[in-house]
């Protein structure tokens, strides 16, 4: 019976390290183990369940319709693990233990990470970095601990705590017309072609609200997938582009004009999963967050 109930508890483990992680490789990296040990506790697991649990694409390992009550009921399992782990650990004031961090842009998550480790060194810290909309997935899908995120929408299931506010600035090559401004309208780069990020970009999706408020339709140059992407094209001279104000480059070969429509329009906060908050660490990494606020 005791074997039966350890050999339930390791394919419970290794689904949930794959649900979170939506890969066998990663999830397999998380929990110390080879691939092929993962991929064995969950097809004995789907045997026991008599149904698929994943859909396996290109683009990754999906939850099916029928193991999302499975996955919600093993987070709470071993979200509470985490939690005693927690206790234990804030016992020896953090001695050991991980938080897996997500972001949109890496200045603000990194002030915040840099006050944390200072405080706590021995614990192990993972940043990812992805658009807007692929951080909150990432959250709700429980494969980060916390996140930090542009201007994060409200939702019963998140805490939330704002932590810096920015202009955006819209970014052109030295020699631009543009360039000696000291500020611009959103009716004054009407003239130029602008470099858009990609589908889910906080960035993208002030600039086209704004520009919609202000009835300005902004011609574009072309579709970039990256912020550092959009840095090089203007360089280039291929465009002008758009970059908040903590991420604007050095000025050798740009100059970053803040335009008048989207001072202050984007608020970063850290943001967790009501849950989750309940671990030691997550709540004390919410707690340093609060201390380098600056809105």
């Amino acid at each position: 019976m005791r074997s039966t109930v350890a050999m339930r508890y390791f394919q419970l483990r290794a689904f949930d390290a794959v649900a979170r992680e939506g890969s066998f490789t990663k999830a397999a990296s998380l929990l110390g183990l080879t691939q092929p040990a993962i991929t064995t506790q969950i097809r004995n697991l789907e045997e026991d369940c008599k149904q698929a649990l994943f859909v396996r694409t290109n683009e990754g390992v999906h939850l099916t319709d029928a193991a999302r009550p499975l996955f919600e009921l093993t987070r709470q399992m071993f979200s509470t693990e985490e939690q005693i782990e927690d206790m234990v650990s804030q016992a020896t004031m953090f001695r050991h233990g991980s938080l897996k961090l997500a972001a949109d842009g890496p200045q603000v998550v990194l002030e915040v990470a840099a006050a944390f480790r200072e405080r706590y060194p021995a614990i192990e810290l993972s940043v990812s970095f992805g658009s807007q909309r692929e951080v909150w997935d990432d959250l709700l899908e429980y494969r980060v601990d916390v996140a930090v995120i542009g201007n994060a929408k409200s939702d019963a299931r998140v805490a939330s705590i704002p932590v810096a506010r920015q202009d955006m600035r819209v970014l052109v090559a030295r020699g631009h017309p543009l360039a000696a401004r000291k500020s611009v309208s959103l009716a004054d780069l009407d003239a130029y072609p602008v470099l858009r990020r990609e589908a889910g970009s906080n960035t993208q999706r002030l600039v086209d609200d704004a520009a919609r408020h202000a009835k300005v339709a902004l011609s574009t140059a072309m579709k970039l997938g990256s912020r550092e992407a959009v840095v090089e094209a203007v360089r280039q001279g291929l465009g002008i582009g758009f970059v908040l104000e903590r991420e604007t480059p050095d000025g050798k070969r740009t100059v970053a004009i803040p335009v008048d429509e989207l001072r202050g329009c984007n608020i970063d906060s850290v943001v967790c999963l009501h849950s989750q908050r309940k671990r030691a660490i997550v709540q004390t990494f919410l707690d340093i967050a609060a201390t380098c606020a600056s809105v």
